[in-house]
């Protein structure tokens, strides 16, 4: 019987098209497309793991996954093969053989995120896929001043997906049980029109780095305060922090292990 061979890929891909990574129920879903190649290629149906979920319609310039497969198919052909059957808005970037006890999951230490707002008037074509047009005045000064208050560890609660504070509702119980995420860098930068907002973490709560954005631009707007900010952390509400950015502007950038 041919050796078992652990493949670790590295995908490029554009979200709008699809309900984010997670194979979905009557949805197309980016593990969907990429499982189908798979077993195209190597006639086997994976156990494919990816290095964590993504949004509907968010995108990813490098996000892990890996499969295990008796196929004997050399790393550099399968690129080619798998992009040959891929759709066009997902591309494998690499492929390598790893060793059989690699997760990509679980021996992820830290993900980059990006999120990306256009601020100009006029959003141009050809950013619009992936920028949040927000033509509106900011404070930039503010804005980055509290985009370092993420750094270090705290509760995200506010910032989860679902509403709620900490009792017995039923808006809270849909908050995850752990939300402390620690956030190793968090930086803001304009490059002319671009705003830019970079996120290094541990772990991240489902549109918790979109959430994050939302709240940045009310403080830019003058409708959050910083010291507001800090609050959010102990307050675990939603309701409290700022609106959640659009997915579209989400990139997952890296994965480091």
């Amino acid at each position: 019987m041919k050796s078992l061979r652990n493949i670790k890929l590295i995908l490029g891909f554009d979200g709008m098209a699809y309900h984010g990574w997670q194979i979905q129920a009557d949805q197309p879903s980016v593990q969907g497309a990429l499982s189908a190649a798979i077993k195209r290629i190597t006639g086997e149906t994976p156990s494919l793991t990816g290095s964590g979920r993504t949004d509907a319609g968010t995108h990813a310039r490098g996000l892990v996954a890996n499969f295990l497969t008796h196929s004997q198919i050399a790393p550099r052909r399968m690129i080619q093969a798998l992009n040959s059957s891929l759709p066009r808005d997902i591309r494998v970037l690499s492929a390598r053989r790893v060793p059989l006890q690699f997760h990509a999951r679980r021996d992820a230490r830290s993900k980059v995120y990006r999120y990306q707002i256009y601020l100009g008037k006029v959003l141009p074509p050809h950013l619009a896929r992936e920028h949040f047009h927000y033509p509106y005045p900011i404070d930039l000064e503010k804005m980055q001043e509290a985009a370092r208050l993420f750094e270090g560890e705290h509760d995200f609660a506010s910032f989860a997906a679902k509403c709620g504070q900490g009792g017995s509702s039923q808006a809270d119980r849909a908050i995850p049980r752990n939300t402390v995420r620690r956030i190793l860098a968090c930086n803001l930068k304009q490059r002319g029109n671009r705003l830019l907002l970079t996120v290094e973490g541990n772990g991240f709560l489902q549109h918790m780095v979109r959430n994050m954005a939302g709240t940045l631009l009310e403080i830019g707007g003058g409708r959050i305060t910083p010291d507001q900010l800090e609050k959010l952390f102990e307050s675990r509400d939603r309701r409290k922090a700022g609106f959640a950015a659009p997915a579209h502007g989400l990139i997952l950038l890296k994965v480091r292990y």
